[in-house]
């Protein structure tokens, strides 16, 4: 079986039984070695409006 082919049968699965898959996958010493990190979508928002305050002008520039 294909990668392809498991994510399609993730996504026809109902929300608990992806919510499992989520948790074994947060958990898999595959995935954790790679460091990847999550933050809260409050937190992201908050840094992303400072960053973008802080750096007005410059985003502005790159936007030209």
């Amino acid at each position: 079986m294909s990668a392809a082919e498991i994510i399609e049968q993730i996504k026809a699965l109902p929300a608990e039984e992806k919510a499992l898959v989520a948790e074994f996958l947060r958990g898999s010493e595959d995935v954790n070695e790679s460091k990847v990190q999550y933050v809260d979508r409050e937190k992201a928002r908050v840094t992303a409006s400072r960053i973008f305050e802080e750096n007005a002008p410059l985003f502005r520039k790159l936007a030209e």
